[in-house]
């Protein structure tokens, strides 16, 4: 069962707090992937997170690489197993779903 309210993450009996709202998550193999919400006026370039199934913090995505004001990721997707994610600035990336790498980058406007 997975669950988030606000800050907090809920996988089966274990909760995990984080650093700010979660927006969306999704399950892809044995990980649960975060997007936390980040407001107009915050920046935090690392928004997607990975947790194993016991609550453990897998990874945390990279920034993207284009210098722009805002940088944080808006959406993610599973897609034939690997995960899509898009940023406010019309990027999307593929994103190594065991390693949080992104292996490869997009325009999508």
């Amino acid at each position: 069962m997975i669950e988030f309210n606000d800050n907090k993450l809920v996988i089966d009996d274990t909760t995990v707090e984080l650093r700010s709202k979660v927006g969306e998550s999704l399950e892809i193999g044995n990980l649960v992937v975060v997007r936390l919400v980040v407001l107009p006026n915050e920046t935090d370039s690392t928004n997607v997170l990975a947790f194993d199934k016991d609550g453990n913090k897998v990874w945390e995505i990279e920034s993207p690489p284009e210098e722009r004001d805002q940088r944080s990721y808006k959406s993610l997707a599973a897609v034939d197993g690997n995960l899509r994610v898009t940023n406010w600035n019309g990027y999307r990336y593929r994103v190594d779903p065991d390693s949080g790498e992104v292996t490869e980058t997009g325009y999508t406007r």
